[in-house]
């Protein structure tokens, strides 16, 4: 059997809306759903006995409700369900281990704001070995439609080809567009005549766009039946990619191997697009 697509279920609007985009990416896998709910072990001192029975029934509940609902859209999908002891974030990284994709809700905090990234998001978009989708409860889902990839070609130390590897098999799946972003500030010139800065910006903007092309190539000739637009941008990479994520049917961020303390973490872009994009965001970590 395929490696399942893996939802971490607590109940929550955000945590339903995820189970439901989950299922219908699992369908395009033909893979089967996996529906996940942690609860806390029994040593923890501030549960008391009648605390963790209630716990596991409403855990046991959510799971139930979830899946009759899952059911009942996709008969014929194989659905899993487990409640594993244990806090959050650790059993969801073990989970993801076994799995394709892990989906977890993400809460919106206004339009101005944006959406709320938690502790155990952050952690396992951050930490997870596999990709991780992140899943608006009030968002306006687009089940096909353009797939957006934010990329930096110009970086030989973090490759993108995992980033391009999932976002060309996502936007083939959904008989729909890639667009590939690569957006960067222009660094301020001073001191030169206009026309010198004029011809130092054109030359960067060539040398980008020849760039993008170039780590596109191998992808293009792999999924030929996907179309690509690219896009170069002299802009924040964070506001360009937060903007293109309007009706999106999904933003593919990259997560690279830096180590900072005990682990790897969020880059600022990737961060700033987990928390603001307003369609479900895929962080792919790179190898």
């Amino acid at each position: 059997m395929a490696r399942p697509v893996t939802v971490g279920l607590d109940g929550s609007p955000e945590s339903l809306a995820a189970a439901g985009w989950a299922a219908h990416e699992a369908r395009s896998r033909d893979a089967p759903l996996r529906l996940v709910n942690a609860w806390p072990v029994p040593d923890q001192k501030e549960l008391t006995p009648g605390r963790e029975a209630a716990w596991q029934y409403w855990a046991e509940c959510a799971l139930r409700s979830a899946r009759a609902e899952l059911d009942a859209d996709h008969p014929d999908m194989a659905i899993l369900t487990d409640q594993i002891p244990g806090m959050p974030a650790p059993v969801l990284l073990a989970e993801a281990e076994r799995a394709q994709l892990l989906v977890v809700g993400s809460r919106s905090i206004g339009a101005v704001a944006g959406f709320f990234l938690g502790s155990v998001g952050l952690e396992l978009a951050a930490r997870s070995v596999t990709p991780v989708v992140l899943v608006r409860a009030d968002g306006r889902e687009e089940r096909h439609g353009d797939v957006v990839a934010g990329v930096e070609p110009c970086e030989p130390c973090e490759p993108c080809d995992d980033i391009l590897e999932f976002a060309f098999d996502a936007a083939a799946r959904r008989d729909g567009v890639l667009r590939a972003v690569y957006a960067n500030r222009v660094p301020a010139i001073r001191g030169d005549a206009p026309w010198v800065v004029d011809v130092g910006l054109c030359d960067a903007r060539e040398e980008a766009e020849h760039s993008l092309g170039e780590v596109l190539a191998p992808w293009r000739d792999k999924f030929p039946e996907v179309r690509v637009f690219e896009e170069v941008a002299s802009d924040s990479p964070a506001r360009r990619l937060v903007g293109a994520a309007a009706g999106t049917a999904l933003m593919v961020v990259g997560r690279g191997p830096r180590r900072v303390g005990f682990g790897p973490r969020l880059g600022p872009v990737t961060q700033a697009v987990a928390h603001h994009a307003a369609c479900p965001v895929a962080v792919v970590p790179q190898r």
